[in-house]
């Protein structure tokens, strides 16, 4: 007897805009122009083996925010370049929020060929990068009822 499997179609992704990103928050799908690139930096891992991380100021009409590239995301982070960044998450590092591809994540060139990823940003507002607002964690007192 053959069996029957149905497949379950797949959600359509929603995008964020810079303005609307939250400290802390995770599963953000962007679309994103790259702004300016730092120069790549190298790590090396306790077990050995070498990472490249670079601070990538990315943006859209509404902010713009660094995205902390690794690796092969680097050499697709070129400045004018359009991305489409999915599966991200809102970092706070050293007080300030950083823009990060999880490992379910993915960066790509846009257009993706997905009908359902938004047009790139045709201006970008460079000047309000939320990346330099400074972020204090501070201590919740527990209700006293």
């Amino acid at each position: 007897m053959a069996e029957h499997h149905t497949t379950t179609p797949l959600r359509t992704a929603t995008y964020t805009k810079v303005k609307d990103l939250v400290p802390g928050a995770d599963g953000y799908c962007l679309v994103v122009r790259v702004i300016s690139v730092d120069a790549p930096q190298e790590y090396k891992l306790r077990n050995g083996s070498v990472k490249w991380l670079a601070e990538v100021v990315v943006g859209d009409d509404t902010g713009a925010i660094i995205l902390s590239a690794r690796d092969e995301q680097i050499d697709i982070a070129k400045k004018g370049r359009n991305l489409v960044i999915r599966n991200a998450e809102v970092a706070v590092f050293r007080g300030f929020m950083r823009l990060r591809v999880t490992k379910w994540g993915k960066v790509a060139l846009h257009p993706d060929g997905i009908a359902s990823t938004p047009k790139a940003p045709r201006r970008v507002a460079a000047s309000n990068n939320v990346s330099l607002v400074e972020y204090e964690l501070v201590a919740r007192e527990d209700d006293e009822t």
